[in-house]
């Protein structure tokens, strides 16, 4: 299974499985076009409404110029609806079931966001990978020895708490509580794939503020 991070934080995002499954849309169409061949995808899966994770405008755009079926939870569906695209291309999933899409089977977990939003398994051949981003915790979710993960790391708990205390002293706004209460650590992920015994994590959503921090900590770890 060939796992690839296009864009991968607040500005944008979009990932690949294979030549066949999209994660998210979340960036320019002329990003998309420019860089991957949507035409040959045959799915495109839809975590949450963010506009960096679901960029309406693109997202018509891929759906009117290919044969993608978008696959999504009912909060999405309700919003593509709205919107007009074609119900007969969307399959709408539920948390815990799992569907077979061509060669793979999925399964949606449940993120804890400001917003609905899910995670997903992916499974093809045996390899089992996980691919969740934008939650607060991984706290009832297992993957125990699976092959790759796609986790936030989105910043570092220490240095975090380190700018907050600044911006407060100073008078100053800082998003890192928000994103504290809304993101995974770098340490929660790595506790969560040592715990799980996850062969290979391919860090994502990495904040800019505590960017620095966050590579050295996966450095370390690795």
């Amino acid at each position: 299974m060939l796992i690839k991070h296009f864009a991968s934080d607040s500005k944008g995002n979009l990932y690949t499985i294979d030549e066949d499954i999209i994660i998210d849309c979340g960036v320019s169409f002329s990003f998309i076009d420019a860089t991957i061949d949507f035409q040959s995808f045959g799915y495109l899966l839809l975590t949450h409404e963010h506009a960096d994770h679901l960029n309406k405008v693109s997202l018509r755009k891929v759906f009117t110029r290919s044969n993608l079926i978008i696959v999504c939870g009912e909060w999405l569906n309700d919003i593509l609806l709205s919107h007009g695209f074609d119900e007969s291309r969307i399959i709408v999933v539920e948390f815990g079931k799992v569907y077979q899409l061509g060669e793979y089977k999925i399964s949606p977990i449940k993120a804890y966001h400001d917003v609905e939003n899910c995670g997903y398994r992916i499974m093809k051949d045996g390899h089992k990978h996980l691919h969740i981003t934008d939650t607060a915790t991984l706290d009832g979710i297992d993957a125990f020895d699976y092959d790759t993960a796609t986790i936030e790391c989105n910043h570092d708990e220490q240095k975090a708490l380190e700018l907050i205390a600044q911006a407060k002293e100073n008078g100053e706004f800082t998003h890192l509580k928000g994103a504290m209460n809304s993101h995974l650590s770098v340490q929660q992920t790595i506790q969560f794939c040592e715990r799980n015994r996850i062969k290979q994590l391919y860090p994502a959503h990495i904040g800019s503020s505590t960017k620095k921090e966050v590579i050295e900590a996966l450095r370390r770890w690795v």
